[in-house]
Order: C-alpha cells, then sequence, then structure tokens
C-alpha cells in the first residue's frame, strides 16, 4: 500500500468493516474483460458468502475463472472544503483476493443462507436453534458462491 499512514492492521477493525457493510462488490475477469457486480453477502470464518441467481454472466465467468477480488467499505462521507482541489471522502475500506467456489447442493445453500440472513436480520445464529426456513423450491431459485479469503487489506481516511 503506497500510504502506510491510511493502512489499517487491526484484524478487529478489518472485521468490523466486513461485518457491518451492506454491499460487497466483487470484480471478475470476463477473458480480458474485467467485470464488477454490487452484491448481497455476509463474511464468516475467513470466508464470503454471496447470494446470487442460479444463471447468468457472473456465473458463466466464475465456471471459467474463479479468482475473484472484492471490496466493501463504511462510514463513508464526504469532506468539503472552499478549495475545490481539497476535497475528499472519509472511509473505511477492505479489498481482498480468493477463489470462489459454487455452492449448489441444498444442505450447503440451506448453511449459507443461515449466515447470510442472519448478518441482514441481526439474528444470532449460535444456537443449534433453527431460525430460517426455506422451501426446498426456493432454495433450488438460488446459488450461493463461497470464497475462500486469501488476502485482505484495509484502508482508512478521516478516521
Amino acid at each position: 500500500m503506497r500510504r502506510s499512514d491510511k493502512e489499517i492492521k487491526d484484524p478487529q477493525i478489518l472485521h468490523k468493516i466486513l461485518n457491518q457493510s451492506e454491499v460487497c462488490r466483487i470484480a471478475l475477469c470476463d477473458g480480458e474483460e474485467p467485470y464488477l457486480v454490487p452484491m448481497n453477502f455476509a463474511y464468516s470464518e475467513n470466508r464470503l458468502y454471496l447470494h446470487s441467481a442460479t444463471r447468468g454472466r457472473k456465473i458463466d465467468i466464475l465456471k471459467e475463472n474463479n479468482n475473484i477480488c472484492f471490496q466493501m467499505d463504511i462510514k463513508t462521507q464526504m469532506v468539503r472544503s472552499e478549495n475545490p482541489c481539497n476535497w475528499g471522502m472519509k472511509y473505511l475500506s477492505v479489498i481482498g483476493s480468493g477463489k470462489a467456489h459454487l455452492i449448489d447442493d441444498l444442505q450447503g445453500k440451506k448453511e449459507a443462507m443461515d449466515i447470510i440472513m442472519a448478518k441482514y436480520s441481526q439474528e444470532s445464529i449460535e444456537s443449534d436453534e433453527q431460525l430460517f426456513e426455506y422451501s426446498e423450491q426456493s432454495l433450488n431459485k438460488v446459488l450461493v458462491i463461497r470464497v475462500e479469503v486469501e488476502e485482505i487489506t484495509g484502508k482508512k481516511s478521516g478516521y
């Protein structure tokens, strides 16, 4: 990272960003053409779980090349100045990379969807109690992408 003064090294802060961010942007490579998609996601045990339709360009790309880059941010805020060249942004962000794997079995989908649903509903899944129910028909209509995180860096500005 060029600006070491902006690097986030504290794992707790990195996890906070991963858990508080509502959108994950994933970058894929379709041959020589980049492809970027915003997605719903959850992070657990050094893995990202992404909710997806079962078909589409993103899935076609991942079947050919499962390398993935991702980015999320929180606390973004415009910083204004009287001098237009001094405008900027406050933010906390992470960028990472890893290998994507398509989860298409019903039990794997259910487990991943529980992690995603727990994040957005803010329900705890630590107990054995089943919080979420999915019909087989609903699970057949979704695909979950599990990303094994290989590298992650954090950056901050204004904090």
